[in-house]
């Protein structure tokens, strides 16, 4: 399977997402399709022995949209938005002008307003709304035009066929009295030119309000540099970001703009990381230090040795990652789009109901024109657009805020699955404690010619092809004593069981005592029995199937982990989970306070845990760091992982905290538990809303001109509702029960 990301051009509302869905989900070799309305984007998952892009292109296009392989940057594509939207409203409300004074001339409550006798005539009014039904509706009669011959409907629809009504009736009318001296006729030109203004005026209040929420991803894109200076041939020069290389050397002066992750080779300096902490404190940096992309420099000059391509640095991987958070849907935003797909047909057949009613039923003397009246209301006061943005604008408000918080969403959908997890399940290394052990003693057999600074090259030799961070430990006492380290071959790694290859022409292995065991490798009783000390963990080395060392470690408890697990138990069980020893992972549970411990558990073992607590009807999150924790991961409700492990749990996760901190954990339940409420508030209020505007309507309760500017406005408040989202501060959580 491969996967395209398109962006969309020409959707109005989430019955064109829902038929872009409809129809391209329909091609041969489409597995998946989500398509964000705010950000008009398609993401596509897809068999390319079947079909591939250019393919989805043209059917997309041949059902009235476009759509391009490359993305356009989202704020940029709102600004084009607004400015059109700003120029079509300002032209419709310019030729509405003289109809809308007109009308005031018709009305009881001002009829002694002086109107230009030329406003009043039907031939000009004719002129003015006709050249507004060909200009500035032109974009509604083309959207409505590809809709219905794709046998579906939309807003387009709904704002054709109403201003259409409106416009031909009084068309009728104008040819019907001879209008040439028309005067005192009342005509409906007006009604057709204030519909066209009010939907233009909600779709720009909508662009605007729009451009308010993508703030959050602007501001970070924005951080993205577009030169660098580098050292080349011995001097300085500028060159675009994109031709920079792994292992150059970039050169950064005081207020200036870090544009690559690397390490401090050279200078000191103090640098804002805020995008990154959260915290607009300055930070040493100094020669070995890391830094990042889109992090300033305030004062000194250093220089950068570049660690990571351009799309590869952590503030792209941040950004890539809030997109991709925006294509996936929560369960209750695709049924609420299966209502919309039919929502434009079903308002189309209760104006057709509500004038018919008005017809045959309605009192003496109100006449076709108030069945007429009454039906355009309907149509006008009614439209999905509410309904389609309910959850795409809380979820992009509320992704673009936790990514400045440090914890990245990979899946919008996640955050209406992590506030129903009521089992927490926390790997040891690297996630509760600091993920630093230190070498506490090599035991070596030295009787048989093995001394410890043998067995500490040999380990060394085959963790130099490992992340773990044992192996980091292992790795560090060696250089602390200044070992040559020989070159291994043949490495393969067990996640959670031991690593094995050759060092030197001999068969070497390094690895827990069960893995051991079941490898054949025979262990001395004396060190089997040997009582590890609290918090501590052992592994054993052999050489050509020998014991040939013990190497004993410690690793310490994060300093905020104990608050990070109460917190965790306000919202769930918690549970800790480690490939450690029964006595390691009981001083670290303690001291956190957890109760439920399951040591000794291997990557297989994790698993059948998570699986286990699901089959009983739990929901799971699972919290860890590690490869030997990338399959747990993947299978839990919802993964998170720690952005200091490893690329493998990393790529299992649903959420990566980027700052590897336990308590953003509880930051993001807080976060996923009020944008759901959020988008149920937008939800409630879109339905509330139609199910009592559209008996109004009917009822003759409503003028279409106040219908259609409560249509526009309805989705200008869910979009509104959103933005609130910005006023979250992750941290300040409120009073709650156990469960979300």
């Amino acid at each position: 399977m491969r996967s395209v990301d398109l962006q969309i051009v020409g959707m109005t509302c989430s019955a064109c997402s829902a038929r872009i869905e409809r129809t391209v989900g329909r091609m041969d070799g489409v597995q998946r399709i989500d398509v964000n309305l705010p950000l008009g984007h398609a993401s596509i998952s897809y068999d390319p022995r079947l079909t591939d892009p250019a393919r989805m292109i043209d059917r997309i296009r041949q059902i009235g949209y476009d759509a391009k392989g490359d993305r356009d940057d989202a704020r940029a594509s709102n600004r084009r938005e607004i400015r059109s939207y700003l120029n079509r409203f300002l032209l419709s409300a310019l030729l509405s002008f003289p109809l809308l004074w007109a009308m005031l001339g018709h009305m009881a409550w001002t009829g002694g307003l002086w109107v230009p006798p030329l406003f009043l005539q039907g031939w000009f009014q004719l002129g003015v709304a006709t050249a507004m039904q060909l200009y500035v509706a032109y974009p509604f009669y083309l959207g409505a035009y590809h809709a219905v011959r794709a046998r579906s409907a939309n807003m387009d629809v709904l704002v054709a066929l109403s201003t259409s009504i409106s416009y031909l009736y009084s068309h009728y009318l104008v040819f019907r009295s001879g209008a040439h001296a028309g005067v005192h006729q009342h005509l409906y030109f007006d009604t057709s030119a204030m519909i066209l203004t009010a939907v233009l005026l909600g779709k720009l209040l909508e662009a605007i309000a729009k451009g308010q929420a993508l703030r959050g991803i602007g501001s970070l894109q924005r951080m993205q540099a577009q030169l660098i200076r580098v050292v080349r041939r011995r001097q300085e020069d500028w060159i675009p970001v994109a031709e920079l290389r792994v292992g150059d050397i970039a050169v950064v002066r005081a207020d200036e703009w870090i544009a690559t992750d690397g390490l401090i080779v050279a200078g000191r300096g103090e640098v804002d990381e805020s995008f990154l902490t959260g915290e607009s404190r300055l930070i040493a940096k100094a020669v070995g230090d890391r830094v990042y992309s889109g992090s300033r420099n305030l004062s000194g000059t250093i220089r950068v040795k570049t660690a990571a391509v351009p799309q590869d640095t952590r503030l792209s991987r941040m950004i890539r990652l809030i997109e991709q958070a925006q294509n996936t849907k929560p369960v209750i935003q695709r049924k609420v789009d299966q209502v919309a797909a039919i929502f434009v047909p079903l308002m189309i057949v209760c104006a057709a109901a509500t004038f018919a009613g008005w017809q045959w039923f309605a009192p003496a003397g109100a006449g076709e024109a108030a069945a007429l009246h009454n039906a355009l209301a309907v149509l006008l006061v009614s439209c999905p657009c509410a309904l389609g943005l309910a959850a795409p604008i809380s979820i992009l408000v509320a992704t673009s805020l936790s990514a400045r918080s440090g914890i990245l969403f990979k899946e919008g959908s996640v955050m209406e699955g992590l506030p129903q997890v009521d089992r927490i399940l926390l790997d040891k290394t690297g996630t509760l404690t600091e993920g630093k052990p230190t070498l506490l003693a090599v035991r070596a057999p030295g009787g048989q010619g093995v001394p410890e600074a043998v067995a500490l090259r040999a380990a060394a030799a085959l963790e130099a092809h490992s992340k773990h961070p044992l192996a980091l430990a292992i790795r560090e006492a060696a250089v602390r004593k200044r070992l040559l380290v020989p070159a291994a071959e043949a490495v393969r790694e067990e996640a959670g069981k031991g690593i094995t290859g050759t060092v030197e022409g001999k068969e070497v292995r390094l690895g827990s005592g069960g893995w051991h065991r079941a490898m054949g490798t025979r262990l001395p009783d004396s060190e089997l029995r040997a009582p590890a000390g609290e918090g501590e963990s052992v592994l054993y080395l052999a050489v050509g199937g020998r014991w040939a060392g013990t190497f004993v470690l410690t690793d310490r408890l994060r300093p905020a982990s104990t608050q990070s697990v109460r917190q965790l138990k306000r919202y769930a069980e918690v549970l800790m989970v480690t490939g450690d020893g029964q006595a390691a992972a009981d001083k670290i549970a303690r001291e956190a306070a957890i109760e439920h411990v399951y040591a000794q558990m291997l990557p297989e073992d994790k698993l059948g845990l998570v699986r286990q607590l699901q089959h009983q009807g739990h929901r799971v999150a699972m919290i860890g760091d590690g490869i030997n924790d990338a399959a747990a991961l993947a299978a839990a409700d919802v993964g998170i992982a720690m952005d200091s492990g490893t690329e493998a749990a990393m790529e299992a996760g649903h959420i990566v905290l980027v700052r590897g901190e336990l308590t953003r954990v509880a930051d993001a339940i807080d976060i996923s538990r009020r944008t759901m409420r959020n988008i149920r508030q937008n939800l409630a209020f879109s339905l509330c809303y139609n199910a009592l505007a559209i008996p109004f309507a009917a009822a003759g309760w409503l003028d279409p001109r106040t219908a259609c500017l409560m249509m526009a406005l309805s989705s200008v408040f869910v979009v509104l509702n959103a933005l609130r989202l910005h006023r979250l501060r992750p941290g300040r959580r409120e009073p709650h029960g156990h469960h979300a």
